[in-house]
């Protein structure tokens, strides 16, 4: 709701006296002496009755503004608590994804660091590889099938023989 321009209450109030005051000339001209009086109190009658309906006015209008402003309010606040709802429900989302990565990321550096340890010379390194690609797969519904390919695949390679003249620290790391 715009604000009443200044030009209204500064032409409004004038009119308004106006009227009362030709009002009350037009009843005194035609009226009595005894009437006269009556002329006069109903020509104030009419001025006061104008204004009363300008102060209504302005009462229905200041009523109109507040509620507006409350309405206003209200839709604000309802916005608020819908950004900060959203916001919360981002940020849950978040810090859900960045726990979600966490795991993948300790999982992948895991897997990785135990078929790292299946190609090492040493047979007690690669049993740890075994061992901790076994805990991966107990563990991770997901990785299983990964896992046992991968178990199966280093089976599956080929084995030779340590020759029978090395050193015994030789034997104690073929397979």
């Amino acid at each position: 709701m715009r604000p009443i321009p200044r030009w209204v209450l500064a032409v409004g109030i004038p009119v308004m006296v106006a009227v009362a005051v030709a009002a009350t000339w037009l009843l005194l001209g035609f009226g009595l002496d005894r009437d006269k009086l009556d002329a006069v109190r109903t020509g104030g009658t009419l001025g006061v009755g104008l204004g009363g309906v300008v102060a209504l006015w302005l009462a229905v209008r200041r009523q109109r503004s507040t509620e507006l402003d409350l309405l206003n309010k209200y839709e604000v606040h309802k916005l608020a608590e819908r950004t900060a709802h959203t916001n919360e429900t981002l940020q849950r989302q978040a810090a859900n994804d960045a726990r979600d990565r966490a795991v993948e990321q300790q999982i992948t550096e895991l897997y990785a660091k135990s078929v790292e340890q299946l190609g090492s010379e040493k047979a007690p390194v690669r049993l740890g590889g075994l061992y901790a690609l076994e805990r991966l797969a107990q563990n991770n519904i997901s990785q299983r099938q990964t896992i046992v390919n991968v178990l199966c695949a280093y089976l599956r390679m080929p084995y030779s023989l340590p020759e029978p003249n090395c050193p015994p620290s030789a034997r104690t790391t073929s397979v």
